[in-house]
C-alpha cells in the first residue's frame, strides 16, 4: 500500500548514541585489517567524452547549448521510444588542482559532442559483503544525462521536468544505473546527474582551505544547468521537480535551506532521507581530514599543508586509505555521522551548509515549494547483514543504558537519562534487553533512529511553512525480496519494505519486476511522482485542501 497524508505522522522513537570510549569498534576494526578485502579498482580516464566525425552526424538528433552542441540517440525499449543525451559535462573535470575545490563552469568545445554513450561515474566507496570494500570510478565525473519521451526538436510544448538525485551514503552511487523508462511513460523529461562522493565530495578541513560539501555544490551547478538549459531539451525551466533518495533526499534537504538553489526547482520529492538523519552531518570533519592524511603519510597539522599535499595524492594510494578511513570510523558513523558526508562551512560567499539543519527548519528558513516526503516501511531492513554482525556490541547498551539518550534529547541529569533510557528499552524490546532482542525488534529500532524519527520531525517542522504530502511506503513485493536476498547474499525473513527498495519501481536496471503486483505498484507510485511534477503548482493553487488520496 502506498499512502499521502498531509497531517503529520507522530510515534516514539529514540535517538542511539554510540561512545569511542565504551564501544572500540573502530580500534577492533583497526586490528583487523589483515582480514578485510581491500579492492581497488580505477575506471574511466580523463577527458572522456568525444566529438562526433562529420559522417555520423544527425542533425535531428543535435541540441545546441551555449557551450557547444550535442547529439543524442533514439532508444528502442520494447514499450518505449524515447530520445536520450548522455554524459553531458556541467562542470569542468575537478582534477589536479581542482580537486577538493567548488566546481567551475565548463569551457566551451568545437564540433559535435558524442552524448550517446555514458560517461565516468564519480569515485566511490562500495560495499560489497560483511567488511569487504571496493573503490570505483572516476575524479572526472561531472556529466549529466537528460532523457526526452520524443524528439525534442518534434516536442509542442514544453514538458515537465523531472531531476534525480541519487542515493548512497553519500559514498557511492552514479546517475548511469537508473534507467528512466518507468517515468517517461509519465510524459516527463528525466534528468539525472553525478556528483562527488565520499572524500573526494565532502572532505573538510573546517576552514577556507578546503570548506567541503563539494558534492552538494555539484549538485546546485547542475540543477542551475538544468534551469538554463533544459528549454533545448523541450523542458519547461518554470516546472521542475527535483527527487531524491537517502542522501539525495537528505541532499535536497539541504538544498532546500540554501538561499543558492532559490529558483532552481518548484517542487520536491524526498524518500527516506532528511538533514537531521545522524548519518547525513558529520561533526567532526576536521579530524577525518587530518586523518584522511596521516593513512596517506602526511604528518602536518597546517590545513594548507594538508591540501597541498592532497591535491598531488597518486589516485590508486587514495583508493586504499580511503577504505582504511572508512574502517577507522565505522563505529562513530551512528553518533558522529557517516564518515563522508555534508558538514558545516566555515561561512563565506559559496557556501550551502552554515548552520545546523534543525534550526533552519525550526525558524523557516527554507525554500517554501510543495513537497512530498515519505519513508519505506522498515528501513533498517536494508542493513540486515551487518546488524547481525554488529549485534554484540548492543550489549553495552544494557550495561551503560544511558548511552542510549543523546545529547539532543537535552535530558541533563543521570537519573532522567535512565528513566528515559529504561523506556526506550522497554518501548523497543519485549524483554527490556539488547542483549535478548530479536531481529525485528532491532530493525524497529535502527529504523525509528536512523530514519522514522528525523523524517517525522522534519516533516513536523516543514508543516509551519510549507505544503507536505507524508507517505509510508509498505507494499512488500516479490522484486524487493528478490533484490534484497541478491544484495545480503542470505535470505531475509524479516517483514517490512527495506530500506531504497522502492527505487526498484521507479527505475528500471535495477531488478526486472517479475510479476503483475509489482508491476501495478511501480505503475501507481510512478504516476503519483509524475502527477505531481505535472499537475501540484496550478492544483495547490486553486485547492484548499489539496490531498493525493491513498491507492
Amino acid at each position: 500500500m502506498i499512502s499521502i497524508k498531509t497531517s503529520p505522522y507522530t510515534q516514539n522513537s529514540s535517538f542511539l548514541i554510540t561512545s569511542r570510549r565504551v564501544i572500540s569498534l573502530a580500534e577492533m576494526l583497526a586490528n583487523k585489517f589483515r582480514f578485510v578485502h581491500l579492492a581497488v579498482l580505477f575506471i574511466g580516464r580523463a577527458g572522456s567524452w568525444n566529438i562526433i566525425p562529420n559522417d555520423k552526424l544527425n542533425a535531428s538528433l543535435q541540441v545546441k547549448l551555449d557551450i557547444g552542441t550535442v547529439q543524442g540517440t533514439l532508444q528502442n525499449d520494447s514499450a518505449l521510444r524515447y530520445t536520450s543525451f548522455r554524459g553531458i559535462p556541467f562542470a569542468s573535470p575537478p582534477l589536479a588542482e581542482l580537486r577538493f575545490r567548488d566546481p567551475v563552469p565548463h569551457k566551451r568545445w568545437n564540433g559535435v559532442l558524442d552524448a550517446t554513450k555514458f560517461t565516468n561515474g564519480c569515485v566511490e566507496l562500495i560495499h560489497k559483503d560483511r567488511l569487504s570494500y571496493e573503490v570505483v570510478g572516476s575524479e572526472d565525473c561531472l556529466y549529466l544525462n537528460v532523457f526526452t519521451p520524443t524528439n525534442p526538436h518534434k516536442i509542442n510544448k514544453l514538458l515537465p521536468v523531472m531531476v534525480w538525485i541519487y542515493g548512497g551514503a553519500f559514498r557511492e552511487g552514479n546517475s548511469n544505473t537508473y534507467g528512466p523508462e518507468y517515468i517517461l511513460n509519465g510524459d516527463v523529461i528525466v534528468v539525472t546527474f553525478n556528483y562527488r562522493l565520499g572524500i573526494f565530495g565532502f572532505l573538510s578541513t573546517d576552514d577556507m582551505e578546503s570548506p567541503g560539501n563539494y558534492g552538494l555544490k555539484d549538485q546546485l551547478v547542475a540543477l542551475k544547468w538544468v534551469k538554463d538549459n533544459i528549454n533545448k531539451f523541450g523542458g519547461d525551466p518554470s516546472r521542475i521537480t527535483v527527487f531524491g533518495e537517502s542522501a539525495g533526499a537528505a541532499s535536497i534537504g539541504y538544498l532546500l535551506l540554501s538561499e543558492k538553489s532559490s529558483g532552481l526547482f518548484q517542487q520536491a520529492i524526498m524518500q527516506s532521507g532528511s538533514p537531521l538523519c545522524p548519518w547525513a552531518l558529520q561533526t567532526l570533519p576536521k579530524k577525518i581530514a587530518f586523518d584522511f592524511g596521516l593513512i596517506l603519510g602526511i604528518t602536518t597539522n597546517n590545513s594548507a599543508t594538508l591540501m597541498t599535499y592532497l591535491r598531488q595524492a597518486d589516485l590508486s594510494k587514495s583508493h586504499s586509505a580511503i577504505i582504511e578511513l572508512n574502517l577507522l570510523y565505522i563505529g562513530d558513523s551512528l553518533r558522529q555521522g557517516n564518515t563522508f558526508s555534508p558538514s558545516v562551512e566555515p561561512s563565506y560567499a559559496n557556501a550551502v551548509v552554515t548552520k545546523k539543519s534543525f534550526e533552519a527548519f525550526r525558524e523557516g528558513n527554507v525554500n517554501k515549494i510543495p513537497l512530498i516526503v515519505g519513508i519505506n516501511s522498515q528501513e533498517s531492513k536494508f542493513f540486515s547483514s551487518i546488524i547481525r554482525i554488529a549485534k554484540p556490541a548492543f550489549v553495552l547498551f544494557d550495561l551503560s543504558s544511558n548511552l542510549l539518550v543523546r545529547p539532543a534529547m537535552n535530558v541533563k541529569s543521570s537519573a532522567s537519562k535512565k528513566i528515559v533510557a529504561d523506556k526506550i528499552k522497554h518501548h523497543y524490546f519485549h524483554s527490556g534487553s539488547f542483549i535478548s532482542g530479536t531481529d525485528q525488534e532491532y530493525l524497529e529500532f535502527l529504523s525509528d533512529d536512523q530514519f522514522v524519527r528525523p523524517v517525522i520531525k522534519m516533516v513536523d517542522l516543514l508543516l509551519n511553512f510549507v505544503k507536505v504530502y507524508f507517505y509510508v511506503f509498505s507494499y512488500e513485493g516479490d522484486s524487493g525480496k528478490t533484490w534484497l536476498n541478491k544484495r545480503s547474499n542470505t535470505q531475509v525473513r524479516t517483514k517490512g519494505v527495506a530500506h531504497a527498495e522502492d527505487v526498484l519501481y521507479l527505475w528500471s536496471g535495477h531488478q526486472n519486476l517479475i510479476n503483475n503486483n509489482d508491476r501495478l505498484t511501480s505503475r501507481r507510485l510512478v504516476k503519483l511522482w509524475t502527477n505531481f511534477a505535472k499537475q501540484c503548482p496550478s492544483y495547490l493553487r486553486h485547492c484548499k485542501t489539496c490531498k493525493i488520496r491513498s491507492i
